[in-house]
């Protein structure tokens, strides 16, 4: 998913300078994303970082407002409150408090039509998240730290590589390795007999 969140984010981290070089370079492929990912993942991100804006909006204007006490504020993950708490750090610096809001509203809206656009307009969607095997989600959860996102969308990645070759995009090097997806084999051998091609994994930044 980060992938798509980069290439959304549209600013100028190394992150998404890459992803969107990446993306324009191959406009004429083929990239697939996960049912999974679409229609569950990307949503309650979607959903996390409207809260995280609405959060900030209400410190910004009323600093007063106690970030510890919002139950919302409690949904988010840990590096969601630290980029919250750099926003409004930043904001206390702004002279003109409503149009630092106003772009950080826009900046979202945007975020979410980039996002909706590469989905309609440059994607396919493979592996519906009732098709992603058990098994190999099971034991790649094992040797991703728990992480269910990775694991289902590691595990359908491998799954249509042994339909149709594909070429896994990322940028993270600590969990999407080809040591983690091994050893998640070795550790249940019949499932190489399952999927017996290894699909190639390739990180952005590298690229």
């Amino acid at each position: 998913m980060c992938i798509l969140i980069y290439y959304a984010s549209d600013d100028n981290s190394f992150f998404s300078k890459k992803t969107t070089e990446f993306i324009k370079k191959n406009e004429n492929s083929k990239f697939l994303v996960c049912h999974y990912l679409v229609e569950w993942d990307l949503p309650k991100w979607i959903k996390r970082q409207n809260i995280l804006v609405d959060e900030v909006v209400k410190k910004i204007k009323d600093p007063s407002y106690d970030l510890k006490r919002s139950r919302n504020w409690d949904l988010l993950y840990p590096r969601e409150k630290q980029k919250g708490e750099k926003l409004i750090l930043k904001a206390s610096f702004t002279q003109n408090k409503a149009e630092f809001i106003q772009r950080l509203l826009d900046s979202q809206k945007d975020i979410e039509i980039r996002l909706f656009h590469f989905i309609k307009q440059k994607a396919e969607r493979v592996i519906p998240l009732s098709e992603i095997d058990p098994n190999l989600k099971s034991e790649l959860l094992t040797f991703l730290d728990n992480n269910v996102s990775d694991a289902n969308i590691l595990a359908s990645g491998i799954q249509e590589h042994n339909k149709n070759e594909v070429i896994l995009i990322t940028a993270d090097k600590s969990h999407w390795t080809k040591e983690n997806i091994q050893s998640a084999f070795d550790s249940k051998p019949q499932l190489v007999k399952t999927y017996p091609k290894m699909p190639e994994i390739k990180y952005v930044q590298d690229m």
